[in-house]
Parts: structure tokens; sequence; C-alpha cells
């Protein structure tokens, strides 16, 4: 159906003729208006040639939808309610130009296509970049276009800025347009835009019939075998099933009925009814609490005859019983193993609603943010209670008490410069993991923006939620409090206060809104930023060491963007120098006993992270507290207990690291540490009594040393020379650079050697003893003195640090010595020259899991036993490269198949171990 000319259509309206009876001069500026973007609203098409109409004959169909949901009187001319002349302009006007901006203006072409990098070459108006900018930007360049077109428009200069809102509402959560509390006025009276602008936004919502399907779309989607076409079709379809099949009855009850054939179409059709059901109860609710109700539609389920040609369609494909999924999320399954986690919610809950409201709040609002949590060993209760955004009707039913509903999902929460906290609308439930019963009292903070006297005494409501008694309905009664929310919890019989209170404590660091926990009389402040670390947290109760020893703490704090960090060091000064060791043979770990872990926050919110590798083994040396301050771009596991890795926690990890090698520089400078033999040293002492972990693959952990903290991995060498002693008396010290300069071979000893004497004992030869160096350095220089290997050649300690080296060289191997009783003991082999610093290692699959976890290195090497594998301790494991094994591996690696590879590597171990497999016979 071709529609008919704009104006017609526009002048057969019932709120045109009310104008037209009330104000002839805005009559004649409404007509000037329309006639004026209609043709630019026929362009739209152009540039989304698959999109259901959205030009002049779409804003007449809103008009009538208007016209059908509001109160009869709001369109008699000189009745108690009528709408006066400026609020029907307006809402002619709004519903004609709401998508003004997804065209290019006129004259517009060059300079937008030029902005956004784009030519006038064919095919530009459909460039996916163009849609994506029109499709993004709409609702700002229509209000724009408008402000600079006004008198041509015939739009008096002092209603644009209220045009540009109603214009903006489609666009806008339910809770943002609630926000909008910019005072309008026209003809010497006040102008409820929003409230207009709910009017607006609803007949919109309802602009549901055929008449929005282009002539020749479906035609055009046909031979289109895109995805986006076929979105597009079932878009178009449901509109064409349903035709004009949706109704507002006398009663305001709304009716859709439809005939489908598509059982996807059907399903989109369901959905957008939902999505429909929702917009009206948020619209209500304003109209609702507005000085004059102008709406005739009830906030009710729509009633749905939607019928299916092509069987029996049942609405859900999963039904899931309420009671059951509440009762899975409070049983041991998520939270029932930590009492404080429900408090963490809660809190969470408050926290994010003070930051939405401090986010949306202008200096006029007089806010300053606050959340209290008490905790009453009397009573038995926990009281959260904070002046954030608070809780309408609508949010508390669609959100609060919908499990798997999260207010968070709405536009307003994701707005670009907006992230929330809250996630996935299950966390309020958690409560019954400690209480029997919740009383929730609540009051929005949107209707009483700009207003702070208002705001302090606004109208709310409260109500109580029971597990014991988990009701079909809610009872909300009236009461009056400030905008914010307050939740009671009463405890379980079982469940101690005390313990609560000390769960709650330990996960919540540090919070930029106030946050104060009160036990009994006592109360709390949570820090707002990072707290330092303090003596307790090294020492615990031996603070006494501090005088015995002469032990001392470095601190430091620092900040990148929103990671912050504070660090604390356990040291003593010995010979104007600082060190680890308690005493020349034992490290302060010895002495200190467990030092207090360190912590990771986000928003102040404990969530463990493991940072990027640092250059020491901290734990045992000191400890760190950690936060980022935004939830921006952070993924959790259900639980919101763990960080699913994304580009955020991998960021926060490597800000951590960043953060804490700048602290580190900067004790090693206090102390006159900074010589590569003394940075060298500190390593070694922080990994002494177990932390000297080298038998696993180290990933690209060179490569990020080199390119972030060069200065802090300092090396060791041995140089061996042929003839005379076995190696120099002293050592070589460098740092990364340093050592990136050097060139050769260097060795490491790292495997141990065992042999079984006497049935069930062994003896050992332990490859971090000095015995173990001096047989690698005696052996290389033999090898050198032979000719074998070629100078300069360097032996490195049983360490991380030459794992690493051997990790980063592709080619790295190994050689054999004979040292009886043991037989022949390896000996890595990696050159300098070959030495990747500034990429992760190659020539290794990684991250087997199974009956054996590690990784395999293929490289060329030969054994005393000809077998083409080599055990380099528990994790790691070379295979020859151009042998039948090599080539199985990395098919079962190509195809994914990495629990197959963990049983082959698992048949091995057993063979290396001398029981021979079956299994595995003809690969060796």
């Amino acid at each position: 159906m071709q529609p008919r000319d704009p104006i017609v259509e526009l002048h057969d309206t019932r709120l045109y003729s009310a104008l037209a009876s009330s104000d002839r001069e805005y009559a004649d500026r409404i007509t000037r208006f329309v006639a004026a973007i209609a043709p630019i609203l026929a362009t739209t098409q152009r540039h989304f040639p698959y999109y259901t109409r959205h030009d002049a004959h779409h804003g007449f169909r809103v008009v009538r939808r208007m016209e059908q949901v509001l109160e009869p009187t709001c369109l008699e001319v000189g009745a108690p309610g009528a709408l006066n002349a400026v609020e029907i302009f307006l809402l002619i006007g709004a519903a004609y130009a709401h998508d003004l901006g997804m065209t290019v203006f006129p004259g517009e072409a060059g300079d937008l296509l030029a902005a956004l990098g784009l030519t006038q070459s064919p095919g530009w108006e459909t460039d996916a970049v163009l849609q994506a900018h029109l499709r993004r930007e709409h609702s700002r360049r229509g209000g724009e276009y408008i402000n600079r077109n006004a008198l041509a428009l015939g739009v008096p200069v002092n209603l644009v800025s209220a045009i540009d809102t109603m214009m903006r509402a489609h666009n806008l959560a339910i809770s943002e347009l609630d926000a909008l509390g910019v005072v309008h006025a026209a003809q010497e009276r006040e102008l409820d835009v929003r409230h207009l602008a709910a009017v607006v936004c609803i007949g919109d919502a309802l602009e549901f019939s055929d008449t929005r399907v282009m002539e020749g779309v479906l035609d055009r989607i046909k031979v289109d075998p895109s995805d986006s076409a076929r979105v597009s079709y079932r878009e178009n379809m449901k509109h064409v099933c349903v035709g004009d099949s949706l109704a507002v009855d006398v009663d305001g009850r709304v009716i859709a009925a439809g005939t489908f054939a598509e059982a996807e179409v059907l399903a989109l059709a369901h959905q957008t009814l939902d999505q429909m059901e929702g917009w009206v109860q948020g619209y209500c609710d304003i109209d609702r609490r507005s000085r004059r109700r102008r709406l005739k539609i009830r906030p009710e389920p729509f009633l749905r005859n939607l019928s299916f040609l092509g069987g029996r369609f049942e609405r859900l494909g999963v039904r899931l019983n309420k009671r059951s999924v509440i009762d899975l999320i409070t049983s041991n399954a998520v939270w029932k193993s930590n009492a404080g986690i429900a408090i963490r919610e809660l809190v969470q809950n408050a926290v994010e609603a003070c930051r939405y409201r401090a986010h949306h709040a202008g200096p006029v609002d007089r806010y300053t943010p606050a959340v209290r949590v008490e905790f009453d060993r009397t009573h038995r209760t926990v009281t959260v209670t904070d002046n954030g955004c608070g809780m309408s009707e609508r949010t508390v039913l669609n959100n609060f008490l919908t499990v798997g509903s999260s207010r968070s999902k709405e536009a307003g929460y994701v707005q670009a410069d907006y992230a929330p906290i809250a996630r996935f609308g299950i966390g309020f439930w958690s409560v019954f993991v400690i209480a029997s019963k919740a009383r929730v009292e609540t009051a929005a903070f949107e209707p009483h923006r700009g207003q702070p006297g208002s705001a302090a005494r606004a109208p709310g409501i409260a109500f109580e939620v029971s597990l014991d008694e988990l009701k079909d309905y809610t009872v909300f009664k009236p009461i009056t409090r400030p905008s914010g929310t307050r939740v009671v919890l009463t405890l379980n019989d079982e469940v101690a206060v005390d313990d609560v209170f000390a769960h709650a404590r330990a996960t919540l660091h540090c919070s930029e809104i106030p946050v104060t926990l009160v036990l009994d009389d006592e109360e709390i402040a949570v820090p707002r930023a990072v707290p330092d670390v303090s003596d307790f947290d090294i020492l615990a109760g031996r603070s006494r060491l501090l005088d015995e020893l002469g032990v001392r703490i470095f601190r430091w704090r620092g900040e990148i963007g929103d990671s912050e960090l504070s660090l604390g060091l356990a040291y003593r000064m010995v010979d104007g120098k600082a060190t680890f060791l308690a005493d020349p043979g034992s490290s302060l770990m010895t002495v200190l006993g467990t030092i207090r872990s360190p912590s990771t926050s986000v928003c102040g919110f404990s969530v463990p992270l493991r940072p990027d590798a640092l250059c020491i083994d901290l734990p045992r040396v000191g400890t760190f507290r950690a936060n980022h301050r935004t939830p921006k771009g952070f993924e959790y596991a259900l639980d919101r207990q763990q960080l699913l890795p994304n580009a955020a926690s991998h960021r926060f990890a490597r800000d951590i690291a960043e953060l804490f090698h700048t602290g580190y520089r900067q004790f090693l400078a206090s102390t006159n540490s900074t010589d590569p033999a003394t940075v060298a040293a500190l390593r070694d002492q922080a990994q002494m009594h177990g932390g000297n972990v080298f038998d696993i693959f180290t990933e690209d952990e060179l490569s990020g040393a080199a390119a972030h903290h060069p200065d802090l991995l300092c090396f060791r060498l041995f140089r061996v020379r042929a003839g005379g002693e076995p190696r120099d008396t002293q050592p070589l010290h460098v740092d990364l650079a340093g050592l990136r300069r050097l060139s050769g071979t260097v060795f490491t000893f790292q495997t141990r050697a065992d042999v079984r004497v006497d049935g069930a004992r062994f003896i050992s030869f332990d490859t971090e003893r000095p015995e173990a160096l001096q047989l690698a350095c005696e052996a290389v220089r033999n090898w050198v003195t032979s000719g074998q290997v070629a100078q300069p050649a360097y032996v490195m300690e049983a360490n991380r640090l030459g794992s690493m080296l051997f990790d980063a060289d592709p080619d790295s191997s190994v050689d054999f010595v004979t040292l009886a009783p043991f037989g022949s003991l390896t000996i890595q082999s990696m050159s300098l020259d070959r030495m990747r610093f500034d990429a992760a290692p190659t020539n290794v699959l990684a991250g087997i899991q199974g009956r054996w976890a590690g990784a395999i290195y293929l490289r060329s090497f030969s054994t005393p036993t000809n077998k083409p594998y080599l055990f380099l301790g528990r994790h790691r494991v070379l295979v020859e490269r151009s042998s039948r094994l090599a080539r199985h591996l990395l098919d079962l690696h190509e195809s994914g198949r990495r629990m197959r590879i963990a049983e082959t590597i698992a048949h091995l171990k057993e063979d290396e171990a001398g029981f021979a497999q079956e299994a595995i016979r003809e690969l060796l």
C-alpha cells in the first residue's frame, strides 16, 4: 500500500483537528514542519533498504497510536485536562521527527562522508560505516538539524529544546526518561516534557502494522542470502503477520492477533510484544506519577492470539521452576561456602545504586553517596542502607524480584561512559543462605532529580520476601523515605553474626562510595582507596623480629589509570645492601611464618586475579593489595567470586605487574641495591625453600620481562674456558639488556637424577646443590676443550631463569654427562644467538591436561637410550621433531585432541620407568 500525501494524512488525525480548533498558528506551524521533513524522512530507505518504514507515514501512524492510548478528554478542546496547543504541537512534531537523524540531510553528504573517511563512490549510501553512524547518532542528529533550521521548519526557538528531548526519549531506558528533570514552559504554562515524551514513546512502541513494510522489500530480501537479510526478513514478516490486528480496547487493554507460518517469526513477534509490555508498564508508571493523568492504556499483559499454521507452538522451550531455581542459588553449589557473600551482594548492589545516582546527579542535587551496613547481635539482623537510585515498583517487579533479570541490562546502564557492577540479577537471592526473611524499603530518585528537598521525602514502597513463603504475589505498602534502599535481613538461627561480619569485612577492601560497617555500636569506615600494607599483613604476631633481627618493612603505593596498588616488603640491611635472608643459610620466610597473601579487587570487592609474572617470588617476602576502580569490561563467574579471562582482566593483571615492578625499583634504589649482582641475589633469596620452580614451561615470561622490566631480571653466568679451572671464580652478572648483547651457548643442569637402591629406597642427585653446578661446569669445560662446544660458553645454576632461556630458543637441545651411580645426566643447552626475546616461544605444544599435564618441546636431539623422547622433570618432555611420535602428537594437536595427547605422554612416562606400553610401541 502506498501511503497518501503526508499533509493529507496529518490533517486526517484527531490530534491535528484539536490543534487547528484551538490555535491556528500552531496548526500552520506543524503543517510546515511535516511538509519540510517528509522528503528528508523519505530518504531513510536509501540508507536502510531492508528496514521497516521510518518515513512520514510512520510518523502519521505514531500519531494515530497516541490518539488511541490517550484519555478521550485530552482531545476535547476546552475540556478539563485537554492538551493545549503547545503540547499537541510537540507530540505531533516528535512523532514525525524522532527518526529524522537516520537520514543524510540535504547538502550534508560531502562533509559527513569525509568525517567518516568515506567517499561518494558507488554504494556509499549503504556503507556499513555510514549506517552504523546514522543508527548510533540519529537521536542527537535529528535535534541538531531542527535547532539549525528551526525558523524554516516552523519550530518556535523556545520549543527546540523540548522537542529535542522528546525525540531522544525513544532511545532512552525508562529510568533515563524518568530522570529527565529539565524544566520547560510555554505560553506561560509549565510543560511536563517527560510526560509528553512518554506518550510519544508509547505510541511509537505500539506502531505495529503491515504498513511499516516498504514496497518491494521482501522481494529484495529473497535474493540476498546474508544473515542481515534474514534478520530483516523476520522483522518485516512479523508486521505482515500481525497486520492491523493490534488494538487498544475501550478499557485500555492491548489486544494482539495474527497468523504465522514460520516459527522464527512467531517467536520474534512474542519477544517484541514482551518488550512492548515492559515499555508500556514503564511509561504508565511515569503517567501515574505525573500531576495530570493522560493515558487510557493499562500497564497489564497484552491479550494475545497469535496462531501458528505449522503445528503446535509452545512459547517456552525450557520451563523453569522458580522455587527450584532459587533453591539452587541458595544451595552449596554457589554461595554457601562463605557466610559473608550474601552481605557482599547486598553491599555491591548498594554501592552500584550510589554510583548510578552519582553518575546522573547534577550539582543542584547536592548528592553525597553513602552506604551503611549494620550488624545487630541482639536482634540477629543485618541492615544494608544506601541513598542511591532506589527502585520504582516497575524495577522491583521486573528486576529485583525477577530471577535472572538485572537492571544492568537496561540501556541506561550500558551507555558508553557508564559501567555497572551488577551483572546477573540473582545476587539478592543469595541472602537466603543466611537469612529467613528480608524486608525491603525503597524509593526511586529519578522523579526527584534536581529537587533535593523532594528526594529527602520521596514516596516509596516497602515489602517483604521470605523463602519459607515464596508467594506468587507481592504486597507493596506505601511509605515516605529518602531516595534509596534499605534491606533488613533476619538471620537464620544457626548463623553467627560475628562470622557474617568477619566474612563481609574481608570481601570489601575499599570503596570509592563511602561505606560504614557497624557491629553493635562499633563503626568501621571502609577505606576509600586500597589500604597500605600493614606490619600485621607481613609479620602477623611476630613484630619483635623488627628489633631482634633488624627486619624492616618497605612500603610503596602507586596507580596506573584505574588500577591502584599498595606494596609491602620485609627485608634486612647487610653491608649496606638489602637482603631477604634471616641469616646466611636461611631466608626471612623461615622466621616470618605466613605472610598475608596478595589481594586483588574490582571496585573494592575482593576477586582473585593472578598478576603477570613478577621478577621475584613475592609471597615469600611481602605482599600487595591491588584494586581496579571501575568494573568496565570485566566479566564474572556466576557467584561473582571469580573473574573470567578477557581483555579487561588481562589488562588489570598487566597493570598489577607494572605497578609492582615500579615499586620494586623504588625499593632497590632506596636500599642501594640496584646493581645486577644484588638484584640476582635478592631473586635467589626470595625463592629459597621451595620457590625455585623450573620444571614447567615458562610461556612468555622472558618476552614479557624484556618488554616491561628488563632491568629487574638479572642473570648469574659462569664463563667456562678450555683448560684451567672448570669455571671462573667470579660470576658474570647481567640484566636482560646485558644478556641480549652476549653471544654463545648457555648450559644448565636441571633434571634431578634418582636411582633406586634396596627396593623402595632412592638416592638422588639434587640439581640445586653446589655440586651440580660444579658438575655442569666440568662437563662443559671438557666439551669446550675437545672442540665439541664453541666458545663463549656459560653455565647457569638450576633455576627458572634457565628455563626461560631454554624456552626462548626454538632449537634448544640437550647433552649428556655420565656420573656413577646415576648414569647419563641431562644438561640443557641453548644458544644466545637464536634466542627470541621479543616473542612467545615456538615449537612447543603447551597446556596439555589429562593423565599428564605440561608442555611438549619438539626439538632435535639424541639420547643414550635412542628413545625419541626425554622428560625434563615432571611437566616437560622433549620429543624428537623428526620422529613418528612427533608427527602423531602434531596430528592430535591439530585436531584438538589434547586428552589423547596427555594419554600418550602418560604412556611415555610408564615406558621411561621400564614398563613397555603396547599403545605406543609403533610410535617408538
